[in-house]
C-alpha cells in the first residue's frame, strides 16, 4: 500500500560531507599566486586542486584541474593571435589577479584556518609546482604550436 500521508517529510538522498585528510596541509593564497606566476593557470588549477583534496573534496579538485587546463589552452590561443608588440605583463598580471581572487573566494577562509595553526606549505613548494606545470605546459603545447606553424595555420 502506498503511503499517502501529506505530512510526511520528503525522502532525500543523504549528502556526503567532505572530510579533511588527517594532518593535511594547504597551499597559501600567496603560494598559489607564486605558482601561477611560474607555471600558467595550470599551476593555479593544480594548487587549488591539491587544497581541495586535502579538504576532502575530490569533485571540486577534479574541476579545478580541468579549469586550469582549459584556461592554459585559452591563454596560449590568445597569445598566438595577439600581435607580438603587446608586452608580456598584459597577460601575466590578469592571471595573477585572477589566481589571487579565486583562491581567496574559493578557499580563503579554510586557508586562513590552516595558516593560523601553521599547517600550510611553503611558497617555495608552490614555486616548484609552478615550474613543473610550466614544463608540462611546454611539453604538451609546443608540438601543437609547431604543427600549426608547419601547416601554415599560424605564422
Amino acid at each position: 500500500m502506498e503511503d499517502t500521508n501529506p505530512y510526511r517529510s520528503p525522502v532525500a538522498a543523504p549528502i556526503e560531507a567532505a572530510v579533511p585528510e588527517q594532518g593535511a596541509r594547504l597551499y597559501r593564497v600567496s603560494g598559489i599566486v607564486v605558482g601561477t606566476f611560474m607555471g600558467t593557470p595550470l599551476a593555479t588549477g593544480w594548487l587549488i586542486s591539491r587544497n581541495y583534496r586535502a579538504l576532502g573534496d575530490a569533485g571540486r579538485a577534479q574541476q579545478a584541474i580541468l579549469y586550469g587546463a582549459i584556461a592554459t589552452v585559452l591563454l596560449v590561443a590568445i597569445v598566438l593571435v595577439v600581435p607580438e608588440k603587446i608586452p608580456a605583463f598584459v597577460f601575466t598580471l590578469p592571471q595573477l589577479i585572477a589566481a589571487s581572487h579565486l583562491a581567496k573566494h574559493l578557499q580563503g577562509d579554510r586557508i586562513e584556518e590552516y595558516k593560523a595553526s601553521n599547517r600550510t606549505y611553503s611558497n617555495w613548494r608552490a614555486f616548484g609546482v609552478g615550474l613543473l606545470c610550466c614544463v608540462v605546459a611546454i611539453v604538451v603545447i609546443l608540438p601543437v604550436v609547431v604543427a600549426l606553424v608547419i601547416f601554415g595555420v599560424i605564422s
